[in-house]
């Protein structure tokens, strides 16, 4: 048997689109995460600050990524300062899709 490998764990276990809309999920919650850890923030003022509760700041924590969709990511992301925008290439150029996350003006 021959060793298969993985754009992802998620491609493992789940088909294409799913397993990449998952992935991408895992990639935003990290970033996150990261972001609320090197801003300092405990989880009940993160909470405060993205307007959601405690828990769910918790469940993004523990890569509890299939109870939030991307849109709730991306208005979180806003809320701590981030924009996010879709690079799409032309049709030519061969090149996937891409998120681009960066510091909103002025933060």
């Amino acid at each position: 048997m021959a060793l298969q490998f993985h754009e992802s764990p998620f491609h493992a276990t789940h088909d294409a689109e799913t397993a990449s809309k998952m992935a991408l999920k895992m990639d935003l919650s990290i970033f996150i995460t990261d972001c609320i850890k090197k801003m300092g923030l405990k989880q009940h003022e993160a909470a405060a600050r993205l307007n959601v509760t405690q828990s769910r700041v918790s469940e993004l924590a523990n890569g509890k990524i299939e109870k939030f969709t991307l849109d709730a990511m991306m208005d979180m992301l806003d809320k701590l300062g981030f924009r996010t925008s879709l690079a799409l290439p032309s049709n030519d150029a061969g090149s996937p899709p891409q998120i681009v996350i960066t510091p909103a003006p002025g933060s």
